[in-house]
Parts: structure tokens; sequence; C-alpha cells
């Protein structure tokens, strides 16, 4: 199978490991809704408190499977627009879980393996990635990944890549906000992630929820009316354990 699931840290932290390696981590529908079932699973999990998102082998996502792209040359154009929303439809599904998701950002990034790398809460890059969207070379125009990219970085950077003559560094990637941080050398970033994850868990797991529940509200409404019943719940409850939530 290529996801598996197990727990590591008293049960409080999720592994979930996707292992399609042999084509360096590339997704198609079924492999992409497999992903994020199994993460929505673990988030379900009450004892879960942080999931470890691990895209195994040397790079993080090679983009959808090229081996799609001829089966869409007898579709409508609107069929195919149909395709792509859902595609972000999970990606949307994993940016909603109720715990924060953490991932090693390794390697090439591919085209959709950018929309990919946005849904993770908090994805750390090694140095050395690269990530870049070669989709126009194939002559066609980035979907949802080309809307996460234009809304990251200013106009200039977004024609560059998404024209496919640019690729953004580990350093590029963190300025664009697109990861946490960045960690040198390449051999350290599972250290680095280890460290993330032990910092999350030193918040309790009710805060981490809420903190992720303002974060996405935030963004999702750009209001902040969310917030404040949030934080209200978290104040209240700290006050009645004696300052933990």
């Amino acid at each position: 199978m290529p996801i598996t699931v197990t727990s590591e840290h008293a049960g409080r932290v999720a592994r979930v490991t996707f292992d399609n390696s042999a084509r360096g981590n590339c997704v198609d529908t079924a492999l992409l809704r497999g992903l994020t079932e199994a993460l929505e699973a673990a988030a379900a999990d009450p004892s879960h408190d942080v999931i470890r998102l691990e895209m195994a082998g040397a790079h993080f996502c090679g983009g959808w499977d090229t081996a799609s792209f001829a089966d869409l040359a007898d579709q409508t154009a609107q069929a195919v627009a149909d395709q792509l929303r859902a595609g972000d439809a999970l990606l949307d599904r994993i940016r909603r879980l109720p715990v924060p998701v953490v991932a090693g950002v390794r390697g090439r990034v591919i085209g959709f393996g950018v929309g990919l790398l946005s849904a993770v809460h908090l994805p750390v890059a090694a140095t050395e990635t690269q990530a870049y969207l070669p989709e126009a070379r194939f002559g066609f125009a980035p979907a949802g990944v080309g809307h996460v990219v234009t809304q990251r970085m200013s106009r200039a950077q977004a024609y560059a890549l998404l024209c496919g003559f640019t690729k953004a560094t580990g350093r590029q990637l963190h300025s664009w906000g697109l990861v946490s941080h960045v960690v040198e050398p390449a051999a350290d970033l599972d250290a680095a992630v280890d460290e993330v994850i032990g910092e999350l868990l030193a918040v309790p797991g009710d805060t981490l929820r809420a903190v992720v529940e303002v974060v996405e509200s935030s963004l999702s409404t750009g209001r902040p009316d969310r917030a404040y019943e949030v934080s209200a719940r978290t104040i209240v409850s700290a006050g009645r354990n004696g300052g933990t939530s």
C-alpha cells in the first residue's frame, strides 16, 4: 500500500507515510483521495494532536501523474475543469484538518505538488529543494496551483514560475510564505521536523486545535469573528484548569 499510518510520541503524533517514490511521489485522483482520507482519519482520532506527513524517497511530490494526461484529450473542457476543481477540493480538505500537519520537504516539488505543499500547515524545506511548474511546457496553463502561486508572490515572479522558465529554491519558498522555515544541510531535515513536532507537543492538544481553527477561519473569511469565539473558549477553559487549556 502506498499510504500507511502509524502512531508515535505516546500516541500524540500520527505519522502518515505516502510512498509512490518509484514515480517521484506523483499523484492521481485515487492516490490524492487516499492520502486525504488517511489524513482525515488520523485527525479524527482524539489522541492525535499532530500529524507528520512523510513523503517517502528523494522528492516531496512529482506533481500530477502524466500517465493520465492522454485521457483528457477526449473530454470536454467543462469535464476537465470539474476534475481540476475536484483535485483542489481534496487539497482544501487537507487545509481544513483540525490538527496541524507537519512535513519535511526535499528534492523536487513539481506542478500540483506545489498545491499539496500549500495545503500543509507547517512544511519545513531543505535549502536544496526545487519547486517548478512545467505545465506551460506541456501546452496548458496551471489551474488551482496557478491561483495559489499568484496569491503568494509578486506578479512578475508568478509569471516567471507559471511559464516554467524559473525554479524556486527552499529559501524562495520561505520568502513567499509557502514553507515555515528552511534547513541546511538537507541531511538535517528530519531532525528539524522532529524539533517542530516537539515544540508543538509542548502545547496542550486542545489549544493546538484552537490555534488551527483561528488561523484557518481567519484565512478563509478574512475576519476575526471566529477567532474571538475560539480564544474566549480557551481562556475560559484555561481559567477553569488553573492556567492550562
